[in-house]
């Protein structure tokens, strides 16, 4: 079965057929041909795969994202970002990614992140010198960490499909998620000085007073995460619930403080959430079906006896998984492929003996770094848009970036303590 379901799956990918459907027609295939199973399995996966209480809150920290947009909240968390590291030698680009690590703590998407941020930071940095490929690499790359530092819409998915608590998800992105921007930070100095740019700085004097004008400005757009992650750990909502507060506090902040909503920016705002949770919602319903033919295949033990034959050592075998990934993630959307193979490779990490939070978050950010790889990566797609420049200039550019990502989540998976040591000092 395993071998009709990847076969039909990979021929509908590479006629063109859009990645939800073709992972539901993929699936439909083997179901067919074998005959022993009932056709209403598939509509029965596919609205019991949406049909839970703790998914509600994608739509939610969607809309977070989009209403951030449309208050400008990037340009002022840009602005304390230049206050922060402006000085720096490549400066623009420690701003840009030190905004994802900010922006990422509001609306918990790598895609809005590349979005939001790409589209004010890339020209500026294009502006001051900084090659296309050089921008388009540091904003693809750093917005990465919008889907690792919490609140995380993958982290949900993921938590959803293996049964893995969301909160304790949340609080094991946050240490990877300064590493990687640390690491993309010094991937950005060493480019800079090797490539002869970056001699921009942001020239307003640090004085109490400055900062005291910007935190002003800024400070009401970092309550969001405060009081996400606070709510979560101090047990005032659930993470669902918090995706409804995360919306709440963003319009508040937005009508009653910046004052800078219109209806034309909020319909747009609205809409854009929609047509995103729509593709998202299609997409796991479809990866539902396909998961658990994979997992009627015992798919997991072919993979745990496939990988023991390779190596008996468990970071081995941790490490062809993430290389497994990373080949996936050439061809199909991360987001798919974290849907498919969560928790079939959930319970092949469990075997290894790896801590499911720990193994959650290796697995999250090895499907985020496949955002960035060519030829379907989504955020390199972006980034590469907004600077006007081919997929191929930006190809070349992102290599370093990628490389950096790649150790930071090899360093993660080698040292559990990194993830779970917040979770375990908040919840126990």
């Amino acid at each position: 079965m395993v071998g009709i379901l990847f076969t039909s799956f990979l021929i509908l990918l590479l006629l063109g057929v859009p990645i939800a459907f073709a992972i539901g027609l993929g699936a439909l295939v083997p179901i067919v041909l074998q005959g022993n199973l009932p056709l209403s399995i598939v509509v029965s996966r596919m609205f019991g795969g949406i049909d839970s209480f703790p998914l509600m809150a994608i739509p939610f920290f969607v809309l977070t994202g989009t209403l951030a947009g449309a208050c400008n909240l990037t340009d002022r968390i840009a602005a304390l970002a230049g206050f922060m590291v402006g000085r720096m030698r490549a400066g623009l680009a420690h701003v840009n990614i030190v905004a994802s690590m900010l922006f990422g703590g509001v609306t918990g998407s790598a895609v809005a992140d590349a979005a939001a941020t790409g589209s004010m930071m890339i020209p500026a940095m294009k502006s001051q010198g900084y090659p296309a490929g050089y921008s388009a690499a540091v904003t693809a790359a750093s917005s990465v960490i919008g889907s690792i530092i919490p609140p995380s819409t993958l982290m949900i998915v993921y938590g959803f499909l293996t049964g893995v608590s969301t909160g304790r998800l949340f609080l094991g992105g946050v240490i990877p998620g300064i590493l990687v921007g640390l690491a993309l930070m010094l991937v950005a100095h060493i480019q800079a000085v090797r490539l002869g740019i970056g001699h921009d700085h942001d020239d307003r004097p640090r004085t109490f007073a400055t900062f005291w004008s910007i935190a002003k400005d800024s400070g009401p757009a970092m309550l969001v995460p405060v009081v996400i992650i606070g709510g979560i750990v101090g047990g005032f909502f659930t993470p669902t619930e918090a995706g409804v507060v995360a919306v709440v506090t963003i319009l508040l902040i937005g009508a009653l403080i910046y004052r800078s909503f219109t209806w034309a920016s909020l319909r747009e705002a609205f809409l854009s959430a929609g047509y995103t949770t729509a593709m998202v919602m299609m997409i796991l319903a479809a990866s539902t079906v396909f998961a658990n033919l994979l997992t009627r295949a015992r798919f997991q033990s072919t993979l745990i006896d496939l990988l023991s034959a390779v190596s008996p050592i468990a970071e081995v075998q941790m490490l062809l998984i993430i290389l497994a990934l990373l080949f996936l993630t050439l061809f199909i959307d991360a987001t798919a492929v974290l849907i498919m193979f969560a928790a079939p490779l959930a319970a092949v990490c469990a075997t290894l003996g790896y801590d499911p939070v720990h193994s959650g978050i290796v697995i999250v950010v090895t499907c985020l770094i496949g955002g960035v790889t060519p030829p379907v990566g989504t955020l390199l797609f972006i980034a590469a848009g907004i600077a006007r420049i081919s997929i191929g200039e930006a190809s070349r550019a992102i290599l370093p970036f990628v490389l950096a990502l790649l150790a930071v989540n090899v360093l993660i998976m080698l040292i559990p303590f990194l993830v779970t040591w917040l979770p375990r000092l908040a919840f126990g």
